[in-house]
């Protein structure tokens, strides 16, 4: 990361019921095009959060019968 980069970061956990709920405001928020310059933000947050969800309700099942290695 160069010592000029003023990119930050956030990594948010929480139950799949509030990440639904901020789902729906992170929609609102994007579709009202209140915040133009945070659009392609929005976007980013909508594609993780449903992503999140998706695997947390559909489980992937690769890896499923490999032995854990601890």
């Amino acid at each position: 990361m160069a010592l000029d980069d003023d990119t930050v970061y956030c990594d948010v956990q929480m139950p799949v019921a509030q990440g639904r709920e901020l789902l729906q405001l992170v929609n609102a928020l994007r579709d009202s095009g209140a915040h133009p310059n945070l659009d392609t933000v929005f976007a980013r947050i909508q594609f993780e959060l449903t992503m999140a969800i998706d695997i947390v309700e559909h489980p992937p099942t690769w890896g499923a019968g490999e032995p854990t290695k601890h």
